[in-house]
């Protein structure tokens, strides 16, 4: 059976370089990523006394919430694993701190991946045969709801936008031309002009704010008024660890820019004297905007995110 896999880390600073260089991809596998960072310095690292295994851990969340500080799902591994450290006790071996810092990376991979399967069996209900869906970016559990649905006997069809820059719908592609999912690769312009042709609209989340709304790659704010205006639903398909915890005491996404070089190039212009280029890489749909969070708890009210929060804790530190 077809699945989406994460890449296989070596050790805490391959973690660090796979990130930097865009190979994860997803805010689930961020989120894992990081728990994989923190696990393996516990393996591999030698931390021969509790101010340097604290030392490390936070040059790890640090370097990692740098690195992409859109993505929640880092934040929260970040989280987690600080408070084992924040709550330990004076007479705690090392050896069993850094146990109990690998149990609950363990069960963060665990949680994601389980909480990946149930949004892709919810999802793919909703997937009906005959469907025309638009989706925007990549997203691996956005992949693992067409999967699933494929796999369920359904005959439906994807327009797919570039998502430029970097135009990370590519990868998604490769899984439909796979699965012989038929697919329509628009360019992100086109948006306004294909609405009419979809059934609704499921795009992927990278943040999850208490408030409804949801942050994720460029485009998305923009094809879901679109789509409400083409009277089109727009479905987010997210597990809620991406909720962003922070967001209910006033703080605001990260909204990530990265560098020009990755829309002008050398030898585009004469001179750049006097022209900004800004590459907006994330953007914050609003609540009103989206019919309902695709999760491994059912599809809910994005107002209802909030609420689930207590379950979720509850899985990770049993």
């Amino acid at each position: 059976m077809l699945k989406v896999l994460d890449l296989e880390f070596k050790n805490a600073n391959h973690v660090l370089e796979e990130i930097e260089n865009m190979n994860v991809k997803g805010g689930s596998p961020f989120g894992r990523a990081a728990a994989w960072a923190f696990k393996l310095a516990c393996e591999q690292e030698t931390l021969n006394d509790y101010d340097t295994l604290e030392s490390r851990i936070a040059e790890l969340a640090n370097e990692m919430n740098a690195l992409k500080p859109t993505m929640a799902t880092i934040n929260n591994t970040c989280v987690f694993v600080q408070k084992v450290l924040k709550n330990h006790s004076s007479e705690e071996q090392l050896e069993n701190m850094k146990q109990k810092i690998i149990k609950i990376c363990d069960q963060i991979i665990k949680n994601s991946f389980d909480a990946v399967d149930k949004v892709a069996k919810f999802g793919s209900v909703r997937i009906s045969d005959g469907d025309t869906i638009m989706m925007h970016s990549y997203s691996s559990t956005l992949m693992g709801i067409f999967i699933a649905a494929k796999n369920a006997g359904k005959n439906f069809k994807v327009i797919c936008t570039e998502s430029r820059p970097l135009r990370e719908s590519r990868k998604a592609i490769g899984y439909f031309q796979e699965m012989g999912i038929p697919v329509t690769l628009i360019t992100d312009a086109s948006v306004y002009e294909f609405l009419p042709q979809c059934d609704y609209v499921i795009i992927g989340a990278d943040s999850l704010d208490v408030d409804g709304s949801v942050g994720n790659k460029m485009g998305t704010a923009q094809i879901a008024k679109l789509a409400k205006a083409c009277k089109k639903d727009v479905y987010i398909a997210s597990e809620l660890y991406k909720l962003d915890m922070r967001t209910q005491f006033g703080y605001k996404i990260v909204l990530e820019r990265r560098t020009k070089d990755e829309i002008v190039f050398e030898g585009d212009y004469e001179t750049t004297e006097g022209l900004e280029v800004i590459n907006q890489f994330f953007d914050i749909t609003p609540a009103s905007d989206i019919k309902a969070i695709i999760c491994e708890y059912g599809l809910i009210n994005p107002s209802q995110m909030l609420s689930f929060w207590a379950n979720l804790e509850k899985e990770i530190n049993k």
